[in-house]
């Protein structure tokens, strides 16, 4: 029996990161998108270690005696090895790497990225340390509401083309949904949000003083009292001014009919 994982983890850290692995199980090999199973291996001890390419992807492969193995709990949640299920594979690992190597560079970050253990997405929310160091920011609630926009629509704009599915159920925390992406896509994504999250950290003590009185405004605003419309919009990469043009279309007619 063996299992295969990005040779960047420990067998450890498969956990801690979401991160994925192949189980192989006689000549039977299975995707475990998010290492749920690993606690068993972790309680033995391999035989071999080496690495190992499937599909042209070089792994780390870990070894175990099976006679000590039979007596592992069933597995579970396994998706056969195929094609598709690598390429999942491959998503859910650029994102543990991701998260790996936001842990440990120790620079400030805005937005936190984490992999879910449902299928393969990715969760987004502000960093708890940066939350901390800028109480005076996410204590404006209008504020707030301009941030959970600006990144809404960042995301919109992000994912534009893309079959990615964006939700976001309460403010300055959203849900991607990555699964129907390439790998190498999945890869330029991370790339270019990497950039902005490097960039807001940078502009966003400015953007506060600026927005401020705008942001008054906001706080109790028909739009954020609709937040659960306009994101979702905004989600989908709208352009601002298509919307206000329909606004003003829809007041138009409205008037129009002279009710």
């Amino acid at each position: 029996m063996k299992v295969y994982f990005d040779k960047e983890f420990q067998l450890h850290e498969l956990m801690q990161y979401a991160a994925p692995c192949i189980i192989q199980v006689g000549n039977r090999l299975s995707v475990d998108l998010h290492s749920t199973n690993i606690l068993n291996f972790m309680m033995l001890t391999p035989i071999n270690e080496t690495e190992e390419r499937i599909f042209d992807f070089e792994l780390k492969s870990l070894e175990y005696d099976p006679t000590e193995s039979a007596e592992l709990l069933e597995f579970r949640d396994l998706v056969e090895l195929d094609e598709k299920s690598f390429e999942k594979f491959k998503i859910v690992n650029i994102v543990a790497r991701h998260v790996k190597r936001q842990k440990s560079s120790g620079e400030p970050r805005f937005l936190n990225v984490e992999n879910s253990l449902v299928g393969v997405e990715v969760v987004l929310s502000v960093d708890k340390g940066f939350l901390i160091s800028h109480p005076e920011l996410f204590s404006h609630k209008g504020f707030v509401f301009l941030l959970d926009c600006i990144i809404a629509s960042m995301l919109g704009q992000l994912m534009k083309g893309e079959p990615v599915r964006i939700l976001s159920n309460e403010p300055l925390l959203y849900r991607l949904d990555l699964q129907n992406i390439t790998a190498e896509k999945a890869e330029a994504l991370e790339k270019r949000f990497s950039e902005f999250n490097s960039k807001i950290v940078d502009m966003i003590d400015g953007m506060f003083v600026l927005m401020k009185g705008v942001a008054q405004k906001f706080e109790e605003s028909i739009l954020q009292k609709h937040r659960e419309s306009v994101i979702p919009i905004l989600c989908e990469g709208v352009e601002l001014s298509s919307l206000v043009d329909e606004l003003q279309m829809l007041e138009n007619a409205l008037k129009g009919m002279k009710l």
